[in-house]
C-alpha cells in the first residue's frame, strides 16, 4: 500500500513539475522579451508626459517603420498631447495597416467627434477591399476564365457525355457571371487602394486656394485632422477633393499622406 502511495506521489511531483514548465516557461520568455524602447514611451505616457511619449515612438517609428500597434499608441499620445492633427494623421495610418481592427477605429473616430468632424467609418466594402489584397480578387477572375475556358474545349470537342454537358452548362452559367463580378471588384479593390490620401496636419484649419500661386485667391478652409484626396502636386502645392467633394490647393506645409512617401514632399523645381 506505501508503494502504490509513493508511486502516486512521485507521479504528481513529475505532473506538476511538467504543468510549471508548461505555464512558466512562456511568462519568462515574454520577460526576456520585453522592448525598453517600447515601454519607455509607454511609460512616459502612463505618467502624462504625452509629448514625451509621442516623441520617442516617433523615433521607433523611425528606426522600425511603420505599424499598426506603433501608430496607435503615437495617436494616442498626439491625442492626449492636444494634436488632434498628428493623431488623426497617426489613427488613419493604423487603419490603413490594421482595417478591421475596432479599437483602431473606436479611437479614430472619437478622436474624428472630439475635432468636430463627422464619422469616417469603414462600410463593410470598404473594410473588405482594405483587408483583401488585389491579387486574391485576380485570382479568383483568373481561376473563373480558366474554368470557362476548359468548358469551351470541352463543348468544341462535343463530348457525348450528358454530365460532362450538363457540368459545361453550369460552368457558362455560374462562371460568367461571377468572372463579370470579380473583375468589377478587381478593378474597383485596385482604385480604391490606390486612392491617395492625406490629413490635414495644419493647426486648426488650411487654407483653400483657388490656384497653386503664392497670393492665390482663399475659396475655403479644411478642418485640422480632416482626410482628403489627393488628386494633383504642383510645387509647394497640392489639388485635394474634400469629403464635400469640392476641390482646391492646400500648401505642402499643411498635410502629410496617410502612407508615408505616397507622394513627394519636396517642392518640384
Amino acid at each position: 500500500m506505501m508503494f502504490y502511495h509513493s508511486r502516486f506521489r512521485r507521479l504528481g511531483f513529475f505532473l506538476g513539475l511538467l504543468i510549471f514548465s508548461f505555464v512558466a516557461v512562456p511568462f519568462s520568455l515574454l520577460a526576456d522579451n520585453s522592448d525598453p524602447e517600447v515601454d519607455a514611451a509607454n511609460r512616459a505616457f502612463t505618467y502624462g508626459n504625452y509629448d514625451e511619449s509621442a516623441g520617442l515612438f516617433q523615433k521607433i517609428i523611425l528606426a522600425r517603420g511603420y505599424s499598426a500597434p506603433l501608430c496607435f499608441n503615437l495617436a494616442n499620445a498626439e491625442a492626449k498631447a492636444g494634436h488632434p492633427g498628428q493623431a488623426l494623421l497617426n489613427y488613419e495610418r493604423a487603419r490603413y495597416l490594421a482595417p478591421n481592427d475596432s479599437d483602431i477605429d473606436h479611437n479614430l473616430q472619437l478622436a474624428r467627434k472630439q475635432a468636430g468632424l463627422e464619422s469616417n467609418s469603414f462600410r463593410w466594402w470598404q473594410a473588405l477591399m482594405r483587408g483583401i489584397n488585389w491579387t486574391v480578387w485576380l485570382a479568383l477572375v483568373l481561376t473563373c476564365l480558366a474554368l470557362l475556358l476548359a468548358a469551351l474545349v470541352g463543348t468544341a470537342l462535343k463530348i457525348q457525355s450528358p454530365g460532362w454537358r450538363t457540368t459545361f452548362r453550369a460552368i457558362f452559367f455560374i462562371g460568367i457571371p461571377l468572372t463579370l463580378i470579380f473583375g468589377f471588384v478587381e478593378l474597383a479593390c485596385i482604385g480604391f487602394n490606390n486612392r491617395i490620401e492625406g490629413v490635414i496636419i495644419a493647426p486648426k484649419e488650411a487654407a483653400l486656394l483657388l490656384s497653386p500661386i503664392d497670393g492665390a485667391e482663399k475659396i475655403g478652409t479644411i478642418p485640422e485632422g480632416e482626410l482628403v484626396t489627393v488628386e494633383d502636386v504642383h510645387d509647394h502645392y497640392y489639388r485635394i477633393e474634400a469629403r464635400d467633394h469640392h476641390f482646391g490647393w492646400i500648401r505642402q506645409q499643411d498635410i502629410e499622406p496617410v502612407i508615408a512617401d505616397t507622394f513627394d514632399t519636396k517642392p518640384a523645381n
